[in-house]
């Protein structure tokens, strides 16, 4: 008889609200100034995207312009790879994948997403793809310079941990148009975050997923950081505001509102005008690669634009680490297999080092097998990053016929 164990231990994250404090931790002037990596006649800094896996921090002005930094970790300084212009009027900019060769930026001025496409050494930058938000079945009318302005991707895989819910039905939403995720914009016009579950193969394709209202009654950028679920929302009307929220939301009436965990104050520039415009923050976890956020400023004077662009860096990031929410078995200390995971690595171990071999599989729900070797010896390690997110189980089986299954969230 096969005895199977399941152990699902799936963390939530928890965070308690606090009052207002200052963010990134120290004062523009003491951050890092990467403005003269930037090419001289840059201007109207508008949105960043920051590339864990490349260390590229992308950069865009509504004037149409796109520059790529590469950052050189031994030196730890910036260089430009890239420069382009006459990409639209790009305020926001992010990607879905991490790995390809594309980026989607959010144009206030035709209300649009956009999808560029780019090759190896950036000698061509496309747009491909583009959705118009004031086109049915969005409800986006048209504010005029005050509509969209910062642009996030979040995958199905925390939205699905979340229950996510469509303010349009009222029912929790998963993607269906074949991005793995929702794209989400900043409205400067109210504050709201909006959601849009986009096809990227088909032009205006597109589903309206809801509108959220956040803290303050103007938005201009975005930011997720898929390794703690949490999303920051940028706030510069008068002073400049972080505002936080995990995407769990609240609903009074027709009013769905994004909950809250904290608020900060971001600190002014040191001269000139305090609109900071844009920001990117690193992903928490790692910690050993966690490198910091990155502001900028929607200027056009020459003083200016010798300080539009600062790196903050270290600075304190919120939030518990929820790519590798597992798992462990303390559901049966008598157990002779665990697993343990640390960031991004997962462990499967034996409470008795033996030299016995096991046959190891690891599996999405939808039965997609993502690791399989019949003849392993413990103990395993095995890097998260290579494998679907969402949830899987392992099966182990030992020579015996005893099989042993962990359920866990990548």
């Amino acid at each position: 008889m096969k005895k199977i164990l399941v152990v699902n231990a799936i963390l939530i994250l928890s965070l308690t609200t606090s009052c207002q404090s200052d963010w990134p931790s120290k004062t523009w002037a003491n951050a890092i100034n990467l403005s003269s990596s930037l090419p001289s006649d840059a201007t109207e800094i508008s949105g960043l995207y920051w590339n864990q896996n490349t260390s590229r921090l992308y950069c865009v002005g509504d004037g149409g312009s796109f520059y790529l930094l590469q950052l050189n970790k031994a030196t730890n300084s910036f260089t430009l790879v890239t420069s382009a212009t006459n990409i639209g009027a790009p305020e926001g900019i992010t990607q879905v994948d991490n790995a390809s060769n594309e980026f989607y930026t959010i144009d206030e001025n035709s209300y649009e997403i956009r999808k560029h496409t780019y090759d190896t050494n950036f000698a061509n930058i496309t747009k491909v793809k583009s959705w118009n938000l004031l086109h049915s079945p969005s409800p986006m009318v048209d504010t005029g310079n005050t509509g969209p302005e910062g642009i996030c991707f979040v995958p199905d895989s925390y939205l699905q941990k979340i229950g996510f819910i469509s303010s349009a039905t009222g029912d929790v939403y998963t993607s269906k148009k074949g991005m793995g995720g929702l794209l989400f914009l900043a409205h400067q016009n109210g504050g709201y975050v909006w959601a849009f579950d986009v096809n990227p193969i088909e032009n205006n394709d597109f589903l309206f997923v809801g509108k959220y209202k956040t803290n303050r009654s103007e938005s201009c950028d975005l930011a997720f950081d898929n390794s703690t679920g949490l999303m920051y929302i940028l706030h510069n009307l008068d002073d400049n505001y972080l505002e936080v929220t995990d995407l769990k939301t609240s609903v009074s009436g027709n009013v769905y509102t994004l909950t809250k965990q904290k608020e900060y104050n971001i600190p002014n520039p040191t001269s000139g005008s305090i609109n900071i415009e844009g920001f990117a923050i690193s992903p928490k976890y790692p910690e050993s690669e966690s490198l910091g956020v990155w502001l900028c400023r929607d200027v056009t004077s020459s003083t200016e634009k010798a300080d539009a662009l600062r790196w903050f860096n270290p600075y304190t990031a919120d939030g518990s680490n929820i790519q590798t929410a597992i798992l462990n078995s303390k559901a049966d200390s008598n157990s002779k297999i665990f697993v343990r995971t640390t960031h991004n690595t997962l462990r499967i171990m034996e409470q008795q080092p033996s030299s016995q071999q096991y046959s190891i599989e690891i599996a999405s729900l939808d039965g997609k097998i993502q690791y399989r070797n019949a003849k392993t010896i413990l103990p395993l390690k095995l890097m998260l990053n290579k494998y679907q997110q969402g949830i899987s189980l392992i099966r182990i089986c030992d020579n015996s016929k005893q099989v042993y299954t962990f359920k866990f969230v990548i």
